[in-house]
């Protein structure tokens, strides 16, 4: 065969060659990519799926890590109906990140379809996929729990079951009774009364251990670290210390009269007397069926009797915990109390939320009404 005649062949040989190679390579890629990102999206037709899964190849490293660690956290908002591309534009900004790869893996993996609307916690140190399982995640998003002071942990569980988190009410109840004491922030093993009152913003999913966790770490954060050492001072431990408040948050119904009601306990203590707290004796008859309440009232004779460790009528000192869980203005008048010679008080009879202070039981008696 002359040399005319076989150069073409040899460059159809070559040609074919260099496309084999490449068909090699393609595969590979493909091959890899899917390894590390699973199929791309049945919605996509052969040859979307061929070239975006060659694009995603490019990557692949990207989304394996972190997208930017020196990053820290930001709330992302995604409002109903709001477009890719403005998801896109806030992760951007708030994680000051090139978000293409983002765009890459959403359209490949079909997540740009599934975005939820809500509040999602992001950070630097998640990568995409983590970022993507969030957002596309149902139950997910950041709500807003919320409960007030005087709240026993009954109350708050009935709050928990209409929020729909992972965990039921039962379940939390379950586990605050029976807390690990070396978790606990006062080294006991219930937390009646270590819950801060108060607005919270949490992820739906959040599990109950870390649901409970957190709020331990609040109640150290804003309690137990500004407040102990007074506490120490004022001869009570911390548990004490919640204990009275406790009692306070369900006596009180004016913030102005915490640090004398929390001097009534303290000059009562001092004399030996008797702390008489009618919401510990609520506490002990606790479910009242007839006003369908934790805390019933008005209580009688027998009420006030009725044999319980939580029953001040009928017990010195302390109960042997908290009742419910008091706010921190009035953990502030437990540890910086108002200097009275008070040893009574009794509501006052005009409908106000203000009460009568006497020194003597004689005066106490002529305050009540008629």
């Amino acid at each position: 065969m002359s040399k005319k005649r076989l150069l073409p062949l040899l460059i159809v040989l070559l040609l074919l060659i260099a496309v084999l190679i490449s068909a090699v390579s393609i595969k590979n890629r493909i091959r890899q990519t899917e390894e590390v990102l699973g199929p791309p999206a049945y919605t996509m037709g052969p040859l979307q799926q061929i070239r975006l899964t060659l694009q995603c190849y490019n990557i692949l490293d990207r989304v394996k890590a972190p997208v930017n660690p020196a990053q820290g956290q930001f709330i992302l908002e995604i409002t109903p109906g709001e477009g890719v591309a403005s998801v896109l534009s806030k992760i951007r900004d708030g994680l000051n990140i090139d978000t293409e790869a983002f765009r890459l893996y959403w359209i490949y993996t079909g997540a740009d379809r599934l975005i939820n609307p809500g509040r999602f916690v992001l950070h630097g140190a998640m990568t995409i996929p983590q970022i993507t399982d969030l957002v596309t995640a149902a139950g997910e998003s950041l709500v807003r729990f919320s409960f007030f002071s005087g709240m026993r942990l009954e109350e708050i569980a009935a709050l928990i079951d209409t929020y729909e988190f992972t965990f039921t009410g039962d379940q939390f109840l379950e586990l605050a009774a029976n807390y690990p004491a070396a978790l606990h922030p006062a080294g006991v093993t219930s937390l009646e009364g270590y819950f801060v009152p108060g607005s919270y913003e949490m992820s739906r999913g959040i599990s109950l251990e870390d649901f409970l966790s957190n709020f331990m770490n609040v109640f150290r954060r804003r309690v137990k670290e500004p407040y102990e050492a007074s506490f120490i001072e004022n001869g009570l431990t911390l548990h004490q210390a919640v204990i009275m408040a406790s009692m306070i948050a369900r006596e009180a119904m004016s913030s102005s009269e915490y640090g004398i009601i929390a001097s009534v306990f303290y000059n009562r203590l001092a004399i030996g007397m008797k702390l008489e707290s009618d919401p510990t004796a609520q506490y002990a008859i606790g479910w009242d069926e007839g006003s369908h309440s934790w805390w019933k009232m008005p209580l009688t004779a027998a009420d006030v009797s009725v044999y319980s460790a939580y029953n001040t009528y009928v017990v010195n000192g302390f109960p042997p915990g908290p009742i419910c869980n008091p706010d921190t203005a009035i953990y502030e008048a437990v540890a910086h109390p108002e200097h009275t010679d008070y040893y009574y008080f009794r509501a006052k009879c005009d409908n106000t939320p203000y009460h009568n202070f006497s020194r003597t039981y004689e005066e106490h008696v002529a305050f009540g009404c008629n």
